[in-house]
């Protein structure tokens, strides 16, 4: 069996929680991509309500 220098294996230490940074990071932006059409949603139904109460309240003004 060869042995690894120390310094290698510090090396692939090194790029092991680097591999385990990037694997959180991805499932973290894919949590974050599940969320964005509920977000998106949620935030057109609201600019609506708002519109429409607007549009309410000028009619009102306008009677």
């Amino acid at each position: 069996m060869a042995t690894q220098h120390p310094k290698e294996r510090l090396d692939l230490d090194e790029q092991i929680i680097r591999i385990e940074k990037l694997i959180v990071d991805v499932q973290n932006t894919r949590q974050t991509m599940r969320l964005e059409p509920w977000k998106l949603m949620a935030t057109g139904i609201t600019s609506g309500a708002a519109l429409f109460a607007a549009a309410a309240a000028f009619t009102k003004l306008l009677m």
